[in-house]
């Protein structure tokens, strides 16, 4: 799977409740430039709520991360994680 392809998916918990929609991925090491490597590690994935003022550009998203290691599982164009992230 491409990291591009996780970008946009809903983010929900194990127990059903919808915490966003990917934002961002976070990757240990340096930002490759030209011929990229054909795997990269994911350390935190980002989310948030995006409403049409934020799509607008008008606000920005208020967005919050969880550790990729709290990734259960991704189906159905859904990631589902463990517990809510922390960071803010």
């Amino acid at each position: 799977m491409k990291l591009t392809e996780l970008l946009t998916m809903k983010v929900v918990t194990a127990e059903g409740k919808h915490l966003g929609r990917v934002v961002d991925l976070r990757c240990e090491g340096e930002p490759e430039h030209g011929e990229s490597r054909p795997e990269r590690v994911v350390s935190e994935l980002i989310y948030g709520e995006a409403g049409w003022l934020e799509q607008l550009g008008f606000r920005a998203v208020r967005e919050r991360g969880v550790a990729w290691s709290s990734v259960i599982a991704i189906e159905d164009r859904k990631i589902i994680v463990a517990q809510e992230g922390e960071r803010k």
